[in-house]
């Protein structure tokens, strides 16, 4: 069974401080003031995600990240129903992305798609029969890999049940305003930084490493995350994907295994 949510997030948070040093910085995005701790309505919201995730299945996803003063790009999809990302990875030279909770490989994309330029990762997934021969990779280390980091977040971001909603009321969740998106309003919270009760849990934005952007069903329109170090934040955003599902290439290619 998948992690719940204060301890699969608390985790990736912790991944995340020993990448960077354990730096936080106060954000300008939104007033300090205005950030408090769940109602229960609140809490039963953000406790319901991971499950409006994976019953939703695939999702478009979108980030940049800056690693090693290098600029990278990524479009794709994640698909919370087979745990499986995938998508078209623009570094130094376009590469295929594709990762689950525990490995993440890369693909030449010209390979893949010689005449495709900057056009969207091919479906079905290229090679998924060679996992071992056409791909590169191994195991994701969120704590060494700015990358990594981020898939690992992104990957944890489903679950079978609805989460524990007092276990993020006490864990440090914060509700933080509300911001209208492309015509919708989204609902934002900061994730809880520890699965421990807190004695007195204090509605402090600037410590938070990860904030989700909700919509009025709970599903996840927005990720952000600081990496590396910096004030800012990373930004994933999720958006419908009718008609695209990625099939469980890694189980497929172990059961294949002599």
């Amino acid at each position: 069974m998948r992690r719940r949510l204060t301890a699969a997030l608390v985790v990736a948070a912790a991944a995340i401080a020993t990448l960077t040093g354990c730096t936080a910085a106060a954000s300008d995005d939104f007033a300090a003031d205005d950030a408090r701790p769940l109602t229960s309505e609140e809490a039963q919201d953000l406790a319901t995600m991971r499950l409006r995730n994976q019953d939703t299945g695939a999702r478009a996803i979108s980030f940049s990240l800056t690693e090693k003063g290098s600029e990278s790009h990524f479009d794709g999809w994640y698909d919370y129903a087979t745990v499986i990302g995938y998508g078209r990875w623009q570094s130094v030279d376009p590469q295929l992305l594709l990762w689950n909770t525990q490995v993440a490989g890369t693909h030449p994309a010209s390979t893949a798609t010689p005449e495709a330029g900057d056009s969207p990762a091919p479906l079905p997934i290229p090679d998924a029969d060679q996992l071992d021969t056409a791909w590169a990779g191994g195991a994701l280390d969120p704590s060494g890999s700015r990358r990594d980091a981020l898939l690992s977040v992104i990957a944890q971001l489903g679950a079978d049940r609805p989460d524990n909603p007092l276990l993020l009321q006490q864990g440090g969740a914060l509700w933080l305003g509300t911001r209208e998106v492309d015509g919708e309003t989204l609902t934002v919270y900061a994730g809880p930084e520890s699965d421990q009760v807190a004695a007195t849990p204090a509605a402090d934005p600037a410590a938070a490493t990860v904030r989700y952007w909700l919509d009025s069903t709970s599903l996840l329109r927005r990720l952000d995350v600081r990496l590396g170090g910096a004030t800012e934040w990373t930004t994933v955003t999720f958006a419908d994907a009718d008609g695209v599902s990625l099939p469980d290439v890694f189980t497929a290619a172990a059961g294949t295994t002599p």
